[in-house]
């Protein structure tokens, strides 16, 4: 029997093999490989019992926030500026519609099927949690699935948008449970104040580590240190109140358009690219491990046992998506240039890290509420088997689509 120490090393020489191993197989075949890594995930865990998932739940905000902010940067580095200038108007509409269709959906059949016999509140609380796609796993996708850059560029800005919604939403309706109402005026106080401020730390943080790289970037270690230099923004962001999650998107976007932003505001161009390809490549294989172990730490979480439960979720799964054919053609609307993506970016829907962190904040007020001690199991039961379940129907879909697309 190994000891606990070796089967930890172990697993984690396996999970990085594997997902090493599906990205390889995702290049030739166009098969993504999350869904491996959640199976991997699901047989260590809940089945095989080689984790003790009781000991990992409490690092979920912990590891959720690191493979977040990463993995955002890195999406965020890959866009073209002139890009999420151009789209992100259709980007905001996608993402508002989308979440509101979604939330409208998941409540009216939670309450109907799921808790009808709890006040609506609690099934708008899980409308939330599930009314966003993940920016982890659609940022992941959206620049290797061979879609346009128009395309590519509204998916990942959609992503990161909706799990601000989601997060700011899901907490003030648990205020709500726990201590009575909240001003609308002050719900919309705190969206837009995340807003505001993540995209201008995001903008400033940008600007000043461009300026600094120009003294420091053929520096030892200069690489390791903006990555802690992303870790700072993300805290200072949200200790302002602004969203941690858009700081570190536009601290990418900045970054990789090194050329652009200096041709934009005028300024002298270094002699040589500060953000050159060893840093583009380290921050992209920190991304790749933070994403393969997130996808991994899914399946560890699952708890599925309850056979209702299961089905409920596949159904739900599939409500999803058709509410999310319908956002997409609201956002698409007047776009000849997106017309035959409409059905990749619909089958794009996969909930995940803040679905999965969110399902788990019932858990965490318990205490305060004695609801959530009855519901809190409901809430990360579902939420692992949608993201299953929306996971599944991209792995599948995307695919196909794609092939139906280069046919034309």
């Amino acid at each position: 029997m190994l000891d606990p120490v070796t089967l930890a090393l172990a697993l984690a020489g396996s999970i990085i093999v594997v997902g090493f191993l599906g990205n390889y197989f995702f290049e030739r075949t166009g098969f993504p490989d999350m869904i491996f890594l959640i199976v991997l995930g699901m047989l260590v865990g809940p089945i095989a019992k080689l984790v003790d998932t009781g000991f990992i739940m409490p690092l979920a905000p912990y590891f959720a926030a690191l493979a977040l902010v990463f993995i955002l940067f890195d999406g965020g580095m890959a866009m073209n500026i002139y890009r999420v200038f151009t789209e992100s108007p259709r980007a905001t509409v996608l993402a508002v519609v989308g979440f509101g269709l979604s939330v409208a959906a998941t409540t009216l059949f939670s309450a109907f099927l799921l808790i009808p016999d709890k006040p609506i509140t609690y099934s708008m609380l899980l409308g939330t949690i599930l009314g966003g796609s993940s920016s982890i796993i659609v940022i992941s996708l959206a620049s290797r699935i061979g879609v346009s850059e128009k395309c590519s560029t509204i998916l990942s800005l959609e992503s990161a948008l909706t799990d601000i919604l989601c997060i700011v939403f899901t907490l003030t309706i648990i205020e709500i449970t726990i201590g009575g109402a909240v001003e609308p005026l002050a719900i919309g106080q705190a969206i837009a104040s995340k807003f505001a401020i993540g995209i201008v730390l995001g903008v400033i943080f940008g600007l000043l580590w461009l300026s600094t790289l120009k003294r420091i970037a053929r520096a030892p270690y200069a690489y390791i240190l903006t990555l802690a230099v992303v870790l700072l923004a993300y805290a200072i962001s949200e200790t302002l109140g602004g969203s941690g999650s858009l700081c570190c998107l536009l601290f990418g976007i900045v970054l990789g358009n090194e050329k652009e932003i200096y041709r934009m505001l005028r300024m002298e161009k270094p002699t040589e690219t500060v953000i050159d390809a060893g840093l583009k490549r380290f921050e992209s294989e920190v991304a790749f491990l933070l994403r393969t172990f997130f996808f991994v730490y899914i399946g560890l979480i699952s708890t599925i046992g309850d056979v209702r439960i299961a089905l409920l979720g596949i159904i739900l799964s599939l409500i999803l998506l058709l509410v999310r054919f319908g956002a997409v053609r609201i956002a698409t609307a007047r776009c000849s240039e997106l017309i035959e993506e409409r059905p990749i970016m619909s089958v794009i829907l996969t909930r995940g890290l803040a679905a999965a962190v969110l399902a788990t904040l019932p858990l965490q007020y318990k205490e305060m509420n004695p609801t959530f001690e009855e519901l809190y199991e409901i809430y990360i039961n579902l939420a692992v088997l949608v993201i299953l379940a929306t996971a599944i129907i991209a792995t599948v879909g995307v695919p196909v689509l794609r092939r139906k697309v280069k046919k034309r």
